[in-house]
């Protein structure tokens, strides 16, 4: 189920960190990956709003306690990148990015090729009420109050998601 526990959640992060930095509160903050695009809203192409599909709910059945869809799985909202501006002026955003199961985390990476030497980390966290750059993907934003677990990176996983998303 999409949000069984509502405050945990899961997020990539390299082997070589410690991941006790994410509990920092220096450390709690977003940025997009790469460099941080500004200007015309790519994502939505200038029109405020953009389709939203809810990875982790995709990945598992409907529910309408997840925190990020709320069981919609695809709708139309703000856009997340640009808040219905149409161009996108704030990259940096408070909170860790997250997702509320592994398997949406992983559908997540697998369309995005998210290939890597790292490890999945299971936090517990308190939603910032901010908006993730990649909300329109299921991610929210928390602020992590502790390290629950950290998982082993399943590349089999990784790999027959993108098989079988297309991605």
């Amino acid at each position: 189920m999409c949000a069984s526990r509502t405050t945990h959640f899961f997020r990539r992060w390299p082997a070589t960190e410690d991941p006790a930095q994410l509990l920092e509160p220096r450390n709690q903050w977003s940025t997009p990956w790469g460099a941080a695009d500004h200007g015309p809203c790519v994502k939505c192409h200038g029109a405020g709003t953009a389709r939203y599909r809810c990875a982790s709910c995709l990945e598992g059945p409907a529910d309408s306690a997840c925190p990020a869809c709320a069981g919609r799985v695809e709708f139309a909202d703000v856009c997340p990148s640009c808040e219905g501006e149409g161009t996108i002026d704030r990259t940096r955003r408070r909170g860790v990015s997250v997702f509320p199961t592994i398997a949406g985390l992983y559908r997540y990476l697998a369309e995005r090729d998210g290939e890597a030497d790292d490890y999945i980390l299971e936090l517990e966290g308190e939603f910032t009420g901010d908006r993730d750059l990649d909300a329109d993907a299921g991610a929210l934003l928390v602020r992590p109050t502790r390290i629950v677990a950290t998982h082993p990176f399943d590349h089999a996983r990784l790999r027959a998601l993108g098989r079988r998303t297309g991605a």
